[in-house]
């Protein structure tokens, strides 16, 4: 039996108090981002001021709004008369995160139920990248003239260079409030064979299929046709005064018969659209692309129901057009390709033994990575996420690169982001090959810019904890790289820091950088627990004190 020498046994129990005491700070910068998260309040729908004033912007001559139903207001001029609805995307997109938190949208429409305009009503992500957003022109004109049915599918939306989280974010937060997401809690009824019995007869199973809203009806074990339904498709064209479910039976390239599941629409207009559906339905025994080719208004016409029947067909028409468009295998995007390989590379040179060339040659790639990815942990991202969670499905090389950031140096003791992955440390140090000879402050002064990050770093915390709105990305330069110079102080931030860096040796990393200072943290000391530990266990304390007390 051969067993480890004591010298042999070191190395392994210093591994494993390393990675103990590194578990230990993450807990602490964990309980920290719990003490900013919501304690479950109900997001309430979108502020009728605020959709009236948005509205009147985009039409003057609405001078208040009328009726609502699901979140829909009529917009009435002076006489009375209805000139459109107005819709925020809250709570339907308060769960749909950019790069740091979420946005609320406005939309009107006209009376034809077509998007007059979209618009920012208010937003919890970065200043920078917002302001790029509501900057370009071609992102809100991407609705403008659309369809109320055709909202519901987010498709192959136009995003904004610089702030394609932001952008997205948006983007998917409209296509949630007209059916992607939030139709599932309207119309919860089950398809069950008996719903479909008028066309399948036999039916004894049914199941949901891979695309969403198509079901597959076995009859005996064998497939009979399929059902699709709206409210999964994300189709929700309203009619007098709400939107219906609608279930559409096919047969190879043949309608069946087209039903209502269940309607939030005024239930004698329900009634005759159901009754005409039951008895003499207008779609029955066609081909789809004769429906598709047929002209909008050829469809389901109920006397006295005009409007309802008008969103059936308009629904009807729009999930045949879905159904039909196959859509496209979608390769990962090159950004999020570019972003791995990125971050992957950074770890190698970071862990490994690489010489100067290779760490210069790769401060240039993160440099490059910076200016056309954007994505930089800061302040600002990590407290959005604490207040507003995090969007698995949006913005992974964010998440990735935030892992490692905080990850790496708990378990490792080296910083690897900021040393080498960090854009704006990269040039940092490509800034700092300028000059031959470098200076050294005075120790004196180096001991006291060196508490600048640390103090950043508590005021940032406790302006956080405090409820306040503050944007936090004022106080570093990262937003700079993706938004441009959107504001004086985070430009004036990066200037003065990349001027520093040619004569000091990391100048803004040392004596500005709050996020830095909270990386450092992970990495002082591996292994031993010291007075930076108990003082950051006490702030730690007090801000769960003080959350629980307020």
């Amino acid at each position: 039996m051969i067993c480890a020498t004591p010298s042999e046994r070191k190395p392994v129990r210093r591994a494993w108090r390393r990675a103990a005491v590194g578990g230990c700070r993450l807990a602490l910068l964990a309980a920290a981002f719990l003490a900013l998260a919501p304690r479950g309040a109900d997001v309430p729908g979108s502020d009728p001021a605020a959709l009236l004033a948005g509205a009147r912007a985009e039409m003057p001559e609405v001078v208040k709004l009328g009726g609502e139903r699901d979140g829909f207001h009529e917009l009435l001029d002076a006489a009375g008369d209805m000139r459109g609805w107005v819709s925020g995307t809250y709570p339907h997109a308060a769960n749909i995160r950019g790069y740091n938190g979420p946005s609320e949208l406005m939309i009107v429409l006209d009376t034809a139920g077509k998007v007059r305009a979209v618009r920012m009503i208010d937003s919890a992500d970065t200043a920078g990248h917002v302001e790029k957003v509501v900057a370009d022109v071609e992102f809100w004109a991407q609705w403008t003239g659309r369809r109320e049915a055709e909202l519901g599918e987010i498709g192959n939306p136009r995003i904004v260079s610089g702030a394609t989280l932001t952008s997205e974010a948006m983007a998917r937060g409209v296509a949630a409030r007209f059916g992607a997401k939030g139709m599932d809690e309207w119309f919860t009824k089950k398809i069950e064979p008996a719903t479909v019995a008028r066309w399948f007869p036999k039916a004894d199973r049914i199941e949901p299929d891979a695309k969403a809203g198509v079901h597959r009806v076995f009859e005996g074990g064998n497939e009979a046709g399929l059902v699709l339904r709206s409210s999964r498709m994300g189709v929700g064209a309203r009619g007098f005064n709400g939107v219906s479910d609608v279930i559409v039976a096919l047969k190879d390239d043949t309608v069946l018969g087209v039903g209502l599941l269940d309607s939030r629409d005024n239930q004698p207009y329900v009634g005759d659209v159901m009754d005409e559906l039951r008895f003499a339905d207008g779609f029955a025994g066609r081909k789809v692309e004769d429906i598709l080719a047929a002209p909008d208004e050829n469809g389901l016409v109920v006397s006295g129901a005009s409007v309802t029947a008008g969103a059936v067909t308009t629904t009807v028409r729009e999930m045949l057009r879905r159904h039909r468009t196959e859509a496209p295998l979608r390769a990962m995007p090159w950004k999020t390709l570019a972003a791995t390989a990125w971050i992957a590379v950074g770890l190698f040179v970071g862990l490994g033994r690489s010489g100067k060339r290779v760490r210069l040659g790769f401060a240039v790639i993160s440099i490059i990575a910076g200016l056309t990815l954007g994505w930089m942990v800061g302040q600002d991202q990590l407290i959005g996420w604490a207040r507003n969670g995090i969007d698995l499905s949006n913005g992974i090389p964010l998440i990735l690169l935030t892992a490692v950031a905080l990850l790496v140096p708990a378990l490792t003791g080296k910083n690897v982001y900021c040393s080498r992955i960090c854009p704006h440390g990269a040039a940092q140090t490509l800034l700092g090959t300028a000059v031959k000879r470098r200076f050294g402050l005075p120790s004196r002064l180096h001991h006291i810019l060196q508490r600048v990050p640390w103090l950043t770093l508590v005021a940032i915390w406790v302006l956080a904890l405090s409820g306040s709105d503050f944007s936090f990305a004022m106080l570093e330069p990262f937003e700079v790289w993706s938004a441009g110079f959107y504001a004086l102080l985070p430009a004036a931030i990066l200037s003065i820091g990349l001027l520093a860096a040619v004569f000091l040796p990391q100048a803004y990393c040392h004596y500005g950088c709050p996020t830095g200072a909270m990386l450092k943290f992970l990495t002082h000391s591996p292994g031993d627990f010291t007075r930076r530990d108990a003082i950051a266990a006490m702030l730690v304390a007090a801000g769960w004190i003080y959350t629980l007390a307020t």
